[in-house]
């Protein structure tokens, strides 16, 4: 249950957007949202997990009805730090099949990178098990669009594995995503 000044802020303010055929929709500003992500992510409240997608949660199910669900990769070291994957756990209540398709061969933090050595995300990105996404739509998700680059790299990696549908749901966008 959230505190009144917490449910304000929670409330969704869809952005929507293509590219190159792919539909994108982030729910929040990170603004919004920034300081429960924190907690969250940052200090390891797992009982947050369901706050994040809670409120448009039908809207959800319903939009991307038949998908499977492809989380955007976090460090190994972040993740048993933490003792979960923000982004699996954030997607779960969609009650979608997860796919674990996506790693990180290199221990990065996105947030510890210039614009410029975000675009290279590419290079610590790779498919860690083929062959489970043709003919399938897929979701990638998300927890924070900034760059776009990590997004981008992944929509390029799953391309290759022939789904037949792409679509990525994004918890929260930064107002300077470009």
């Amino acid at each position: 249950m959230l505190c009144p000044t917490c449910y304000k802020k929670f409330s969704p303010r869809f952005d929507e957007w293509r590219e190159k055929g792919v539909s994108f929709l982030s729910i929040y500003p990170y603004s919004a949202v920034k300081e429960a992500l924190y907690q969250f992510k940052g200090c390891g409240d797992y009982e947050l997990k369901d706050v994040f997608f809670f409120y448009p949660l039908d809207y959800l199910r319903i939009r991307y009805r038949g998908y499977v669900v492809v989380p955007v990769p976090s460090s190994k070291s972040h993740n048993e730090e933490r003792g979960f994957n923000q982004v699996v756990e954030m997607a779960r209540p969609l009650g979608f099949p997860i796919l674990d398709v996506l790693e990180k061969t290199a221990e990065v933090k996105q947030s510890d990178l210039t614009a410029a050595e975000r675009k290279e995300v590419w290079r610590v990105l790779a498919i860690k098990k083929r062959g489970l996404l043709k003919g399938k739509k897929v979701l990638l998700v998300d927890d924070v669009f900034t760059t776009g680059s990590t997004v981008r790299a992944c929509l390029n990696l799953l391309r290759k594995e022939k789904p037949r549908k792409l679509a990525v749901l994004t918890m929260a966008k930064t107002e300077s995503s470009a």
